[in-house]
């Protein structure tokens, strides 16, 4: 499948055995943004632009397992490593301390490093997160363990792989509210990260075994001590229409993290970046900006 020009634009860094895909955009101060799963950082490309032009040096990685991230045939990719490899991403770019903008997935890995490394972060964002116990939620495990069955597995991510398909199922698993935001070029970018060849659909399977994993599902309850005395600026920047991960969560992590700022509801669904790109790139503007 043909590059789109968000891709074309990333880098290589070698972090451990890992050779992790990034897009580094702005000059400023700088802003990790964690994407989720099965996505790929193609999913901030409208918000890296406006944050950008805001004044902030953008560095957004794909995961490892997901996008054009590769890692050695049965490398980690739990949440601890995906921890690791942040740290490690940091220590590249000798970044002592960034803003961190998390989403799903990425949103648990935010919540492990503020639980692990206060001191690496400014500012906190979490967007519909996994967290606690939530996760993988009632309405996708079905989608991710048909994506693990024997045979039809393998036929279920080739099914995926098509376009049409794929929105199809995007609409299904109710990824968004507005349908009409499911664009080609939008679907095009998704499939292209995770679905568009063999090896992609093999990596995303693999992946969301993890998914499956108690042992990496207790991650995100083993943080909420650490969070419990995260004391610095955080937003839950939250899609209230979200039947995965919905507001009641954003009203739980508020409750446990001492530095949580306030609540901004959107009405979208799970993700709130494509159906609200420029609401979404404002609050994180004005949230992230320098103090004065």
């Amino acid at each position: 499948m043909e590059l789109d020009d968000f891709s074309l634009g990333k880098q290589f860094v070698h972090i451990a055995d890992a050779r992790v895909a990034y897009v580094d955009h702005g000059d400023g101060s700088p802003v990790l943004l964690l994407h989720g799963c099965p996505f790929s950082s193609f999913v901030w490309r409208n918000v890296i632009q406006t944050l950008g032009e805001a004044g902030h040096r953008c560095l957004a990685p794909d995961l490892l397992g997901l996008g054009d991230t590769e890692t050695p045939p049965n490398a980690d990719w739990s949440l601890p490593a995906q921890l690791a490899t942040v740290m490690g991403l940091l220590d590249a770019f000798h970044l002592e301390r960034v803003d961190v903008v998390g989403h799903d997935h990425g949103g648990a890995i935010a919540q492990l490093l503020a639980a692990n490394h206060p001191e690496r972060i400014n500012r906190l964002v979490l967007c519909n997160a996994e967290a606690y116990d939530n996760w993988p939620s009632g309405d996708e495990r079905p989608f991710v363990v048909a994506t693990q069955l024997p045979v039809l597995g393998a036929l279920f991510r080739l099914a995926l792989s098509s376009p049409t398909t794929f929105k199809l199922i995007l609409t299904a698993a109710k990824a968004v509210k507005d349908r009409s935001v499911l664009t080609d070029e939008l679907v095009a970018g998704y499939v292209r990260a995770n679905l568009s060849d063999p090896h992609k659909r093999a990596k995303t399977a693999r992946f969301l075994t993890g998914q499956l994993d108690p042992k990496n599902n207790r991650c995100t309850l083993d943080a909420i001590d650490g969070l419990r005395r995260f004391d610095h600026p955080t937003l839950l920047l939250w899609g209230s229409e979200d039947t995965h991960f919905g507001p009641e969560w954003a009203d739980r992590l508020a409750a446990d993290i001492p530095g949580f700022h306030r609540t901004e509801l959107l009405p979208t669904g799970h993700l709130l970046m494509e159906e609200a790109p420029e609401r979404v790139s404002k609050l994180l503007a004005d949230f992230l900006a320098p103090a004065a």
